[in-house]
Order: C-alpha cells, then sequence, then structure tokens
C-alpha cells in the first residue's frame, strides 16, 4: 500500500514539476519591451549666412514605457547636413528616460533647402537581448535663405555732351543662397530730373538665381538747354539693389559720374528753329523797308 502511495506521489510530483517548467519562462517573456522615441522641436533652422554658426538643436527623448530594462540603439542620419552625435545607446530601468541633445550643422552659404533627419532605434531586453523592437522617429531642418546682393557700374566714368540721350548699364548680383527678387532704384532720381536729366529704368525689380548677374538698364538724357552755351558740369548717379525677400533689409548701391561737356546748339530744337525764322523773317522786312 505504502508502495502504491508513494508511486502516486512521485508521478505528481513530476507531473506539477513539467507544468512548472514549461510555464515559468513564458510567465519571463511577458515582460515586453515597449519604449518611445520623440524630439521636443520637430523643426531646426540653420543660418548659414557668412558669419553666422551654422548650427541648429534640438531634444530626443527616449522613455521605456515597460517593465523591463532595455538597451536602446538609436542612429541619426540626413541628407545634405551634419547630425552630432549620428548614434546614441542608453540602457533604461523601467519606467525610466533620457534626453539628448542633437544638433544639426551646416556650412556657412549652405544651399537654402529642407533636410528630414531619420532617427532608426532598436530596443531589446537587457540581460537576454531578446525580443527587438524597432522605433522610427525624426525632425526637419531648415537651411534658411539670405540676402546678399553687389552691384557694379560697367562705366563708373563717362563724358556725355548737353541734350543727348544714352544708356547707363549697372550689374546686380546676388550673392545669397537662393533666388531673390532684386529691387532696382536710382537713389538721386529727383535731383537729376531737377537739374534737366530724363531718367527711366527698363525694370524696377528682377529675379537673380543663386551667383546669378543681371544687367540692370537707365536710360539718360543730358539737359539740353534753350541758349547756345558751353556746358562743362559733373553729375552723379546712384543706383541702389535691394532684396525684397521678407526680414532682410540687405542694400547696396553704387555711383556712376557723369561728366556733360560740349557745345548745345539749340537750333536742331524745332521750336526754337521756327523762333529763330521768325527773327530772320522780321529781320529781312526791316531790311526792305530801309
Amino acid at each position: 500500500m505504502k508502495t502504491k502511495i508513494s508511486k502516486a506521489l512521485l508521478l505528481a510530483t513530476l507531473i506539477l514539476g513539467t507544468t512548472l517548467l514549461m510555464f515559468t519562462p513564458a510567465a519571463e517573456a511577458q515582460a515586453a519591451v515597449a519604449y518611445s522615441v520623440s524630439f521636443t522641436n520637430g523643426q531646426v533652422t540653420l543660418d548659414v549666412r557668412p558669419g553666422a554658426s551654422g548650427i541648429g538643436c534640438t531634444e530626443m527623448v527616449v522613455s521605456n514605457e515597460g517593465q523591463a530594462t532595455i538597451d536602446v540603439d538609436v542612429s541619426l542620419s540626413g541628407g545634405g547636413v551634419t547630425i552630432s552625435p549620428g548614434a546614441v545607446s542608453v540602457t533604461l530601468g523601467p519606467g525610466g528616460s533620457i534626453t539628448v541633445p542633437i544638433c544639426a550643422l551646416a556650412l556657412t552659404m549652405s544651399s537654402y533647402k529642407t533636410v528630414q533627419v531619420s532617427a532608426l532605434a532598436s530596443g531589446r531586453e537587457t540581460n537576454t537581448q531578446l525580443n527587438q523592437v524597432n522605433k522610427n522617429a525624426g525632425f526637419a531642418v531648415i537651411v534658411e535663405q539670405y540676402a546678399r546682393l553687389s552691384v557694379q557700374a560697367t562705366q563708373p566714368f563717362q563724358r556725355i555732351g548737353p541734350g543727348k540721350e544714352f544708356v547707363l548699364t549697372f550689374n546686380a548680383v546676388n550673392n545669397g543662397n537662393y533666388r531673390d527678387t532684386v529691387a532696382v532704384e536710382v537713389l538721386n532720381q529727383e535731383a537729376l530730373e531737377e537739374a534737366g536729366f530724363t531718367v527711366a529704368l527698363a525694370a524696377a525689380q528682377y529675379q537673380i538665381d543663386a551667383a546669378g548677374e543681371q544687367p540692370v538698364q537707365l536710360t539718360l538724357a543730358t539737359p539740353r538747354g534753350t541758349v547756345l552755351g558751353w556746358s562743362n558740369e559733373y553729375h552723379t548717379v546712384i543706383m541702389q539693389v535691394s532684396t525684397t525677400l521678407q526680414g532682410e533689409t540687405e542694400a547696396r548701391s553704387v555711383t556712376a559720374t557723369l561728366w556733360v561737356r560740349g557745345v548745345f546748339l539749340p537750333g536742331f530744337d524745332p521750336i526754337f528753329t521756327i523762333f529763330a525764322l521768325g527773327l530772320v523773317a522780321t529781320a529781312l522786312s526791316r531790311s526792305r523797308r530801309d
């Protein structure tokens, strides 16, 4: 009888042990890997104008949302900009989190563009290195547009006679990092017109690509005068080019000098010619009477 009880007890013990052996690992496996990766600022701007740093930063937050201690590896990349650090590895206990500064860098005078930075994360249970879970996150990097201009006169000094019409040409250059709409203006136009010049720009604005050049034409007519006489005067033309980019105040100017020199012959003016003919006719009429 005792032998039968012992056999029954032994059999029960084996069954119970087998059951525990079968279900204990499954219970441990329930400690799933759960975590999140996010950025405090989804958009970073980089100022790349000459003299600027070209650096912008945000923060990456990695949080353990599960009950297991986990290892998380994150790699970061963005085409056209440098990301630092490019890789992050952390170990987090249950409920733990970490904040890591992430910075983007672009070279000074880089072209205006938007870059998407990707963060690829891989998380595993620390003890077993099992139950891998992958996550994706990211942020945008905007390399800001800036304006830089220059302007030159193709003929900085020009001699011209009185009563003459001619064209002055200036060369506007876009030294910025993207296409710019450039306004042109003769700063002393009013003074020139008061001196008897006529002033006319071919256009008030031009679109100029980055590193591009645009001829700016200005039609001028020197004062004609009303009597026969000798002209010997100096005048200046001040041409300004300025950006229309919102938030920018970039403007450049250049001066061209005009030497108005020569004899003005008003006899070629039709009105003066009629007046002169009248005087001649009057003189002839008087001579006949005499």
